[in-house]
């Protein structure tokens, strides 16, 4: 079995993330501590799978919607 056979996932920083996000690092910092964000530490740094960020989005997105349709 040949370990490069399969995809590797796309490893994001916290600045990287709060780019595409387009908010300052401290708040994906909170909701990465909060365990609302999946994230990795890796000795003193906290990646983030760009799958996970996606997934945390499109969440976070649909109870806002739902948040505003209940308004």
């Amino acid at each position: 079995m040949d370990i490069n056979q399969y995809p590797r996932p796309i490893i994001l920083t916290i600045d990287e993330v709060a780019k595409r996000f387009r908010v300052h690092r401290s708040t994906v910092s909170r909701y990465a501590k909060s365990g609302q964000l999946k994230s990795y530490l890796l000795g003193n740094r906290r990646l983030f799978k760009e799958s996970d960020v996606w997934s945390f989005f499109d969440n976070l997105a649909a109870q806002n919607c739902v948040e505003s349709e209940e308004k």
